[in-house]
Order: structure tokens, then C-alpha cells, then sequence
């Protein structure tokens, strides 16, 4: 029989920005001057103070390698997170077909996604 995984714990957007900014030898106030996002706020999202929103997000994707979706989804998930914690209602376990139409929807999207991205490099977008 498996063992069901419920977190009692969420991560915060902030955590994968920091990283990022770390593998990119980005400092906060370089970020802060090509994002435009004034540097306190970019260190209250990295110490987990302060949410990610469209606006930033977008800002983000402008510097970064990850668009501004992958930000707003990571927000959500942790929004998510952090309500189920609090109700202590875990997550639903996804039934095969769900995992396969999943599985399926994240290559068509990657492919989309690389294929708008070299299309960006090559100036054709």
C-alpha cells in the first residue's frame, strides 16, 4: 500500500526567486535596476513578506528565464498550499487519467513554450 503524502508545510515563491537569482549570479539590486521592482520589494518576496502579482511577475519575465505564468502559478500553489494547511483538508489524489491528460497538456505546452522561445531568439516573433 502507498504512503500518502500530505505537506504540512507551503513554499514560497520567494524561495525559487532567490534561487534563480543565485544560479544567475544576480544580485537584488541588479534585479531591482533591469526589473524596475524597487529592491525592497524583490527582498520581502525572497524572505517570503510579500506575494507575487501580475505585475511583478511580468516584470520578472522581462530578466528572467521564467516566464511570468511560472511565477503566478508557484503564487497560486502556495495560496493553495497554505489554505489547505489551514482548513487541514488535504489534496485530492489525481486518478491515472487526470496524471495522463496532465503528463500530456505539460509537453504540448513545453513545446509550445520552446518553440515561441527559439522563435524569440531568431527575432520571427
Amino acid at each position: 500500500m502507498a504512503t500518502k503524502f500530505n505537506p504540512n508545510y507551503a513554499i514560497h515563491p520567494g524561495t525559487f526567486l532567490r534561487e534563480e537569482m543565485d544560479s544567475l549570479k544576480i544580485s537584488q539590486k541588479s534585479l531591482a535596476e533591469k526589473t524596475g521592482i524597487s529592491k525592497t520589494v524583490i527582498n520581502e518576496i525572497i524572505h517570503g513578506k510579500r506575494d507575487i502579482n501580475a505585475e511583478i511577475a511580468i516584470k520578472l519575465e522581462s530578466v528572467l528565464y521564467s516566464d511570468a505564468q511560472y511565477w503566478l502559478n508557484l503564487q497560486s500553489l502556495y495560496d493553495e498550499a497554505l489554505a489547505r494547511i489551514k482548513l487541514g483538508v488535504p489534496a485530492k489524489e489525481k486518478k491515472e487519467e487526470q496524471n495522463k491528460q496532465t503528463a500530456w497538456s505539460f509537453s504540448f505546452n513545453s513545446k509550445l513554450a520552446f518553440s515561441s522561445y527559439d522563435n524569440k531568439i531568431k527575432g520571427v516573433a
